[in-house]
């Protein structure tokens, strides 16, 4: 049963609450999902090859990785890695370094949200967990290291402080770019990339997809407010969210699918004084972003349902599309 956190303060020094006094948000949009730290988040996971993907999908009862499959690919001072929704949905947290760069490749299920964060922050690194709590049927993150007494809790979808210890105070979380694209199209254009192994212990685990008949309908498992007023896109139709040179702009999957002709194809189009293509999948919810030209900045590429978007972020879809890609 949904119960607000409110009513689920402990005051036990071995399992200290989060300090929601201060919250920003609605209190009563704030509840607990799970225990916190009942996420099997990884720290310095390990990862595998694409050729010991293939001889795994070999030699083990159910494939680890099939070309449909989506990833979260990263590439940070020309290292790039693949992280597996399949495995991700179990985990939601991946504390990794990159190039000698630390970051956290996050994602929040119930949104369809992926984030990538530096974990730098304000001189020191954090630790990224995942709290139990939801704001708006998305993840909210803390600092370990900080533990829950001390540390601001940072939605997922935009990094933003909004409760737990100096929210008002606190900085948010640095978001860097994110492509979240098909295994078979990351291998193609990183046949190089590492890619996140598996968890011995949990590999009956990934087979299942919890969030199936979820994805499968409109309905909600937790309290959203506000909901999008209605219009053309359902609340979970899938948005990619673009910073280029400081200017930001949703675009619906739908609509680039209208742009460019079809379920899957390619749109080009300007922002922030750059030219922006977009490889999309509206069938699987996949959009690479790849810079053309131009003087902007890519920023960072965010992901997420509609519904989280309105409710959370306050964006609307701007789609200017210069036209389908030749």
């Amino acid at each position: 049963m949904l119960r607000p956190v409110l009513a689920h303060r402990g005051s036990s020094a071995a399992a200290p609450e989060f300090e929601l006094g201060a919250a920003t948000v609605p209190r009563e949009l704030i509840v607990r999902a799970m225990a916190r730290d009942a996420v099997h988040v990884l720290d310095e996971p390990a990862f595998m090859t694409g050729g010991e993907v293939d001889r795994f999908n070999e030699e083990e009862r159910g494939k680890l990785l099939v070309p449909e499959d989506r990833v979260v690919g990263i590439e940070v001072l020309g290292e790039a890695r693949a992280y597996p929704l399949r495995l991700l949905r179990w985990h939601e947290v991946v504390n990794d370094v990159v190039s000698g760069e630390p970051v956290a490749v996050t994602y929040s299920p119930l949104c369809d949200s992926v984030v990538v964060f530096s974990r730098r922050l304000e001189g020191r690194l954090v630790e990224i967990g995942a709290s139990g709590l939801l704001y708006n049927s998305n993840t909210l993150l803390y600092d370990r290291a900080r533990g829950p007494a001390a540390s601001p809790l940072w939605t997922q979808l935009g990094g933003r402080p909004i409760a737990g210890a100096g929210a008002s105070a606190a900085a948010p979380l640095e978001v860097l770019p994110a492509t979240l694209t098909t295994w078979e199209s990351w291998r193609t254009n990183n046949p190089k990339s590492p890619v996140l192994a598996p968890v011995e212990g949990m590999q009956r685990l990934y087979r299942r997809d919890p969030y199936h008949s979820y994805f499968g309908s409109e309905l909600l498992r937790f309290p959203v407010a506000p909901l999008p007023a209605a219009g053309p896109l359902g609340l979970k139709d899938r948005l990619v969210v673009i910073d280029v040179g400081g200017r930001r702009a949703a675009f619906a999957l739908p609509d680039l699918a209208a742009a460019g002709g079809g379920p899957r194809g390619s749109v080009e189009l300007e922002l922030g004084g750059a030219r922006l293509r977009l490889d999309y999948r509206s069938d699987l919810g996949t959009a690479a972003v790849a810079v053309g030209g131009g003087a902007g900045e890519l920023r960072s590429v965010r992901y997420g349902f509609w519904f989280a978007w309105s409710a959370i972020e306050g964006t609307v879809p701007d789609m200017i599309p210069a036209g389908p890609a030749g």
